[in-house]
């Protein structure tokens, strides 16, 4: 479940996993949620951990909020940096 600017929850597997979210100028938050979902769910059939997992999910949504458009090019480069903050 997201929880806008401040994060989201997973549950998986019989476990609770949480992300606060991570602090971006909101640009345009079309595309977030989706770039979010699809970001949890190909690193979940990834086999990466699912903290590890919903932790990148969130800084993809963030950095598309912090973006005009749906479909900002986002380096891994930029992620990790972002994630690193």
């Amino acid at each position: 479940m997201t929880k806008g600017a401040f994060g989201a929850v997973l549950y998986y597997n019989d476990k609770f996993y949480y992300n606060s979210g991570y602090f971006i100028k909101v640009v345009d938050t079309v595309g977030a949620g989706d770039s979010f979902l699809a970001s949890l769910i190909i690193r979940l059939l990834r086999g990466k951990s699912p903290q590890k997992s919903l932790n990148y999910a969130c800084a993809i949504g963030a950095l598309v909020a912090g973006q005009e458009g749906a479909n900002p090019d986002i380096s891994q480069k930029e992620i990790k940096k972002f994630m690193m903050v």
